[in-house]
């Protein structure tokens, strides 16, 4: 009985450490330095937080990642070595995230302070607030438009994001912890960024304060708009660099564009000609911030940067920086991969695999078709896939995304599917697998793999071709000019 109190006395001891640990990480600002990590959630009801949060890493150069209530994989695994590596001494993260995340934080032994609140009002307005540096007469509002963030980190004035409801869409009415900001700090002046409903325009112009609109028809407009602004009032002066992405990125790479002294392009509405703009503004850098269709070895979404407007860029003889990775799983290790470049301020890891090429080539079907028979697999970008057989059913595991299920109907039929509505149709005849892409049934991409006289195989999109070998240990992927880019390797 004795040994069970002193047990218990112990637990105690130890859940009220960790308790005490906790309650001081908690802060209600957001100021850094040099050697601070920045992290904001952007997640379900905090989405679009991550914009109104890019103004405070912008301005203070801070690296900036995103994150759910807990690290996703892919960063969790890259985060130790990036604080050592950098000397990282702070890490500040922004919105709701699990006790256990903060416990992994600190164990990285770095000062770790956490802002939060129940909503994404109250969390920026109290660091609006308490900030010792940010603009106190003017805001901006947006309903979640990354090109805000721009506009704040360069003239240090705090975002106000209207979005609701786990979207990007904008609520009608302004939040209460707004209009009481508004108020009591006695605004003089509003910059709105994009759309948002007339009923909040009109609730502003009631506070008799000056009200500036920067929008257009499409995002490439806003965009143009913004950056006229900024060039106008001496922020971009002597630029010659322009960020070009949509909507997921974009927050992650202010503190870059900050330092740069660059432009953002956000051009999620029609995927434009940009060539003229960068042209009469004298830009001839632009950094691509998401994949091409055929860098997808299984795309999801469908908001990739056009192969279009890439090669119109080269033909233009626009220098083109990837922050992406040649060839990726899907969008959101893509994503997950531009971001933690941003963080590392764009050392170029896009360069060719420093790898030997595979001289042997053995017969194999598709890397995604016979991987389907191994038990375990990851690829050069250090994600792994476990894969588990029921009769005719696979369920395949990447350690960083959702798991996808393929149903082998027969010899020459396999379907795959993402479980959120993409489906893979892969069909064979002769030498050749026919793979449709569906998204809640509707078709929306094709491609073919090809076996070649030497083995090997072709897999062709609608812009791009690739050449995929294997060696009985590994699927190595070739471009047209014949440099691996990219593989996938057994482990068993």
């Amino acid at each position: 009985m004795k040994k069970r109190y002193e047990l218990l006395t112990i637990i105690l001891f130890i859940v009220m450490l960790i308790a005490l640990s906790l309650s001081t990480v908690q802060t209600d600002t957001i100021e850094a330095d040099n050697q601070t990590l920045i992290i904001s959630v952007c997640t379900g009801q905090m989405r679009a937080l991550e914009t109104g949060i890019s103004v405070y890493a912008g301005y203070q150069n801070t690296p900036y990642i995103l994150s759910d209530k807990t690290l996703p994989e892919q960063l969790a695994s890259w985060l130790p070595q990036y604080v050592e590596e950098n000397n990282i001494t702070k890490i500040i993260i922004a919105g709701p995230v699990t006790h256990q995340q903060l416990l992994e934080l600190m164990k990285l032994r770095v000062t770790v302070k956490h802002v939060n609140a129940n909503s994404i009002p109250e969390i920026l307005t109290k660091i609006a607030k308490n900030n010792k540096e940010i603009n106190k007469e003017e805001i901006i509002i947006t309903a979640s438009d990354p090109l805000a963030g721009v506009l704040g980190a360069y003239t240090k004035t705090p975002v106000f994001i209207t979005a609701t409801n786990s979207t990007y869409q904008s609520s009608n009415t302004l939040a209460d912890e707004y209009r009481e900001y508004i108020q009591e700090n006695n605004i003089k002046k509003v910059t709105i960024i994009g759309n948002i409903p007339e009923t909040i325009k009109k609730e502003l112009k009631s506070y008799n304060i000056l009200i500036e609109e920067i929008s257009g028809e499409t995002s490439i407009d806003v965009s143009k708009n913004l950056n006229n602004k900024l060039k106008k009032e001496g922020y971009t002066k002597n630029n010659t660099s322009a960020f070009y992405g949509f909507y997921g990125e974009l927050p992650t790479i202010i503190p870059t564009v900050i330092r740069e002294q660059g432009v953002m392009i956000e051009d999620s509405s029609n995927r434009g000609d940009i060539v003229p703009y960068l042209q009469e503004n004298n830009i001839n850098t632009v950094y691509i911030l998401r994949n091409t269709e055929s860098e997808y070895i299984q795309m999801e979404e469908t908001d990739y940067i056009n192969t279009d407007v890439i090669n119109n860029l080269k033909k233009n003889n626009i220098n083109i920086i990837p922050l992406t990775k040649p060839r990726t799983l899907d969008e959101a290790t893509g994503l997950y991969d531009m971001k933690i470049l941003t963080a590392e301020y764009m050392e170029n890891n896009t360069k060719t695999l420093h790898e030997d090429n595979i001289t042997t080539n053995k017969k194999t079907q598709p890397p995604l078709i016979e991987m389907l028979e191994k038990q375990e697999v990851t690829d050069s970008n250090n994600i792994t896939a476990k894969i588990t057989k029921e009769n005719k059913e696979y369920t395949v595991k990447w350690d960083t995304i959702h798991p996808y299920t393929w149903k082998k109907t027969d010899n020459n039929t396999y379907i795959g599917t993402s479980n959120t509505g993409y489906d893979y149709i892969w069909k064979k005849q002769n030498n050749t697998w026919q793979v449709q892409y569906k998204y809640n049934n509707t078709p929306y991409y094709n491609i073919t793999w090809t076996q070649n006289n030497d083995k090997s195989w072709t897999e062709t999109h609608q812009k791009q071709n690739y050449t995929w070998k294997y060696d009985g240990h590994k699927w190595a992927c070739y471009n047209q000019e014949q440099k691996l880019i990219y593989y996938i390797q057994i482990i068993h």
